[in-house]
């Protein structure tokens, strides 16, 4: 996951500042640690900034549609029912864990108004939204990884003409050089339970969208396009340190 690649980063840049200068041991851990804890503040007040950024795209009185659960779509919602603007949620039960339940449970206690439906059937009724939002786990040149059934939803999005965003905090932006491929999790573990004889089963959790599919990335800094994001990867440089730490059977080369 981009976050803890990133953090992991910023912990050993740190670190290896305050052994180039010469610190003490006790210093140099004071430093990391420090460190440690900007990373956590920073994500908390970027999560208040990204909301607010997002809530600026979202019409007033819109049904959104989403999948599973995000904070970064918790956050835009919640500055936008701040205003208020009245949203309406469309959201996936999100299978196997079904976040989608959970979260729409969430929206709801908050006041905001959420219709729960399977997962099949949110590509068919994204035609009823007027903009589709949803989050990232990792987001890269020009795809980003997030659960399983984004991708049919930002199809369908497309071909009803309806707008889609992902919401995402910098520290989810990573370079696919240094990410690796959503693999299938297991054979039927929390979907499907013992397979038939006979029967193989893969579940999988996430998925690649490509980027053409959409119209921006809300982050705590703004709304970044696309074919800007080469650009803004290339801002967040990743500690030479951690390379071997990835990828130990080429000595640090990116694969």
């Amino acid at each position: 996951m981009a976050p803890l690649v990133n953090l992991a980063s910023r912990v050993l840049a740190t670190a290896e500042r305050a052994v180039l200068s010469g610190s003490a041991p006790d210093t140099a851990r004071r430093a990391v640690a420090l460190e440690a804890m900007r990373a956590v503040e920073s994500a908390a007040l970027g999560l208040e900034r990204l909301g607010a950024r997002g809530a600026a795209v979202v019409p007033a009185g819109a049904t959104l549609a989403t999948v599973s659960a995000s904070e970064t779509v918790a956050a835009v919602l919640a500055a936008a029912h701040g205003e208020p603007k009245k949203v309406t949620v469309l959201i996936s039960e999100s299978r196997p864990a079904r976040e989608g339940l959970d979260f729409a449970a969430r929206l709801a206690s908050r006041g905001t108004s959420a219709t729960l439906v399977v997962d099949a059937a949110l590509p068919r009724l994204v035609a009823r939204a007027d903009i589709v939002l949803v989050g990232a786990d990792t987001v890269s040149e020009d795809d980003f990884l997030n659960k399983v059934g984004t991708y049919p939803l930002a199809l369908a999005a497309r071909e009803a003409g309806v707008p889609v965003y992902v919401a995402a905090l910098l520290d989810k932006f990573l370079p696919r050089a240094l990410r690796s491929a959503p693999a299938p999790s297991g054979e039927g573990t929390g979907t499907f339970g013992e397979a038939p004889p006979g029967v193989r089963i893969e579940d999988h959790f996430l998925e690649t969208v490509p980027l053409s599919l959409v119209l921006g990335i809300i982050t705590e800094r703004g709304i970044v396009e696309p074919l800007d994001l080469p650009a803004t990867l290339a801002t967040q440089p990743i500690a030479p340190a951690l390379l071997p730490i990835l990828f130990p059977k080429d000595k640090g080369r990116p694969r």
